[in-house]
């Protein structure tokens, strides 16, 4: 329930009309990451299977800097690009919901022992726009 909840707290609406459409699911592409260690600099570069590079700190000092993300941070952003890419695809380029801005808050908990894994993640989102309050609370249902 406090997903849920934390929805509806976030979740302003203008009126209650809204179109719903389907789509046929299309399946997405395969994902193939190549990571390579640079010794010299400290940074860890990934190649995306479309070409893309991603550098990220791959020592506690270059973390520690704030110049350059790691490994973790880019995770946690990555979740919440995941989020915006869902709502943009279903409630916005599916269902024609008009959402007017989205914003995502990712808050994490790490183990204090390495692995330095998360414990927990949670995610709260605040939308607004023309959002009927009972197809937001269906579309998010955890």
């Amino acid at each position: 329930m406090s997903n849920i909840s934390n929805f509806q707290r976030s979740l302003k609406t203008e009126n209650d009309s809204v179109t719903t459409a389907s789509a046929t699911p299309v399946e997405p592409p395969p994902v193939k990451i190549h990571a390579a260690w640079d010794s010299k600099v400290g940074t860890l570069v990934s190649t995306t299977s479309a070409g893309c590079e991603i550098t990220m700190a791959a020592t506690d000092k270059l973390m520690g800097s704030a110049k350059i993300p790691g490994p973790m941070d880019l995770f946690v952003s990555s979740v919440a690009g995941c989020v915006v890419h869902e709502i943009v695809n279903v409630m916005i380029n599916t269902n024609q919901v008009d959402v007017k801005n989205i914003n995502v808050t990712v808050n994490g908990v790490r183990r204090p022992t390495p692995p330095t894994l998360f414990n927990t993640l949670h995610i709260t989102l605040t939308l607004t726009g023309n959002i009927d309050k009972y197809y937001g609370e269906k579309l998010f249902r955890i």
